[in-house]
């Protein structure tokens, strides 16, 4: 691990911890925002809609590791100004546009800002000296994020049914630019005392950006067939591409080489699924919800998922880490199943179980896994796991209920891809650590 200089050790953890977790809350809020209420959203059309809420996943998932290397050039408290910067300014100008295409531009600047913010959270915490502090700061991050998702939906449909929606642009705005301006003033002078690698690999993060938001876009429901082949088509040949520089390169934005499947890319492979698990079944909840009582289940879903750790503690003593991902894959997967057919409250908790053991499991199962010298990559790999999960969740998603036009058979379709999910975590032939 990275150590911090000896000025991130005289900002107390009280006004540390804060100032790095309420930019968490309002991501963890925006995650769950506008996937529960695109709906119903003047601007947004069905051929907009998708893009709209994918977009900023799509930055976040192809940014990220670029805004780990920005934050060991320059600092985490310098890095995290500027991501908040970005977000709010991006977040707020949807309110000022009234156009589709303005919109998600506005929503892929976001997630460019987001991805900064979220890196330079991961280096300050990573990087506290004693593993105490380091166990509470990502407690927190959790507890931060799962509060701020659980808050999304019903904060959204609150204004939207007040007729007030533009103030679902303009109040994260103002938020994270007084937290911006509060993290100058007492974080700037945070630095990484050392670390594994400041360069910023521009090329790469440009043919990510454009791969996977063509591969993403050819998931999504709107253009035609044909199209959406081509664009699944060349986003495919964009990433292999990327594969090939990040498979050659003596110091790769995302360590390819890492991904084993027989260790750490089962852990990777959970990550994904469990994000795609997680914002999918958000936004097909939110699509038959006509009221800020029916959004209930979908903000408790979210909450679900800060029991994980505390579920992870009593598998780990019983179960093989493998075993782990299965119960956390198939609890997945019941859930999808409940959801198409019984208990909204029911299927949200075992969604939000299952996917908050798989982050739980994968967090300590990766890192636990390598080297020492790895776990910067390993980290790398982790959070661009489940950027990439949150993206392909919404499109995935999203496309089978727009070919199928049925809540109940897109969650049943999904189900039986969870279960295949689940049972192909059993070729996993390497040994996980902790």
């Amino acid at each position: 691990m990275t150590a911090l200089a000896p000025a991130q050790r005289a900002v107390p953890k009280k006004i540390l911890f804060p100032l790095l977790f309420i930019p968490v809350f309002l991501g963890g809020v925006d995650s769950t925002l506008f996937n529960a209420n695109a709906y119903d959203l003047p601007v947004l059309d069905d051929s907009w809609r998708l893009w709209f809420i994918d977009g900023y996943s799509i930055a976040l998932a192809a940014s990220v590791v670029l805004g780990s290397r920005l934050g060991a050039r320059i600092g985490p408290g310098a890095t995290l100004t500027m991501g908040l910067a970005v977000f709010a300014v991006a977040g707020a100008s949807p309110a000022l546009l009234d156009s589709p295409e303005a919109w998600t531009a506005a929503r892929f600047v976001q997630g460019f800002g987001y991805a900064l913010i979220i890196s330079s959270v991961a280096s300050a915490v990573g990087s506290l000296p004693h593993t105490s502090e380091r166990a509470l700061g990502y407690s927190l991050w959790i507890l931060s994020f799962s509060m701020g998702a659980g808050s999304g939906p019903l904060v959204g449909r609150a204004f939207v049914d007040a007729g007030a929606y533009t103030l679902l642009f303009w109040l994260p705005a103002v938020v994270a630019l007084l937290c911006g301006s509060l993290v100058w003033l007492l974080l700037r002078g945070i630095n990484l005392g050392h670390a594994s690698s400041t360069k910023i690999d521009v090329a790469s993060s440009v043919l990510a950006l454009l791969g996977f938001g063509l591969f993403v876009g050819g998931l999504q429901s709107h253009g035609g067939m044909i199209a959406r082949l081509l664009a699944t088509a060349a986003g495919c040949v964009i990433l292999t591409f990327f594969c090939l520089r990040q498979g050659r390169s003596p110091d790769p934005l995302v360590d390819i080489r890492m991904l084993s499947f027989s260790r750490v890319g089962v852990c990777a492979f959970a990550f994904t699924f469990a994000a795609g698990c997680y914002t999918g079944s958000i936004f097909l909840l939110s699509a038959k919800a006509d009221s800020l009582v029916a959004l209930l289940p979908v903000a408790a879903l979210a909450l679900w998922v800060s029991l994980g750790g505390f579920v992870l503690n009593k598998l780990r003593m019983r179960l093989l880490p493998v075993q782990v991902f299965q119960v956390s894959m198939a609890l997945c997967a019941l859930g999808l199943a409940v959801a198409a057919f019984f208990n909204p409250w029911l299927a949200g908790f075992l969604i939000g179980l299952g996917v908050g053991i798989a982050y739980a499991a994968g967090d300590v199962y990766l890192l636990g896994s390598v080297a020492p010298k790895d776990v910067a990559r390993a980290g790398a790999l982790q959070e661009t796991s489940i950027a990439v999960g949150a993206a392909m969740g919404v499109a995935g998603f999203g496309g089978l209920f727009a070919s199928t036009g049925s809540v109940t058979m897109t969650f049943a379709i999904t189900a039986v891809v969870m279960g295949a999910v689940t049972w192909t975590c059993r070729y996993n032939r390497g040994v996980l650590t902790a």
